[in-house]
């Protein structure tokens, strides 16, 4: 028998729960047109995390935070949220699909590279291109992820 995943979710957590389930499920109205640029990464008792795309939206929106907060109380019928933390997150960029272009994300993860290739990047005896180079294969395997 088929459910549907909010009815799932309703019967697993604990009902002290419920006003983060709450929270997730009116983000995009609580944040307005921001809700593709901000995302909800972790709450915590009474402190939320917030993923921004953008350095400069995290600074604005650190401004706003108490906005933010009485906005999300308000939503909750309670105040659960007495604290907001930002965190910078990977930019997606959306290009118009009548170019041929697609959405692609730019990732925060860090990359080591593997001993052959470090090997590889060794024999290279121009340490500018050395360089390129490195940080060419490490930003080829960021936009993989």
């Amino acid at each position: 028998m088929a459910h549907h995943i909010k009815q799932l979710l309703s019967s697993i957590l604990p009902k002290t729960t419920d006003w983060k389930r709450l929270l997730l499920e009116n983000w995009p109205t609580i944040i307005g047109k921001l809700h593709s640029r901000v995302t909800v990464e972790h709450i915590h008792d009474d402190s939320l995390v917030l993923g921004v795309q953008d350095s400069c939206w995290l600074q604005e929106l650190y401004m706003l935070s108490p906005m933010l907060i009485k906005q999300i109380n308000e939503k909750l019928d309670l105040p659960h949220i007495k604290q907001i933390r930002f965190k910078q997150i990977g930019r997606i960029i959306q290009k118009n699909s009548s170019s041929g272009l697609i959405k692609s994300t730019k990732s925060q993860c860090v990359v080591h590279l593997s001993a052959i290739e470090q090997e590889a990047l060794g024999r290279v005896a121009d340490p500018e291109l050395k360089k390129v180079l490195a940080s060419y294969l490490i930003r080829c395997y960021q936009e993989k992820e």
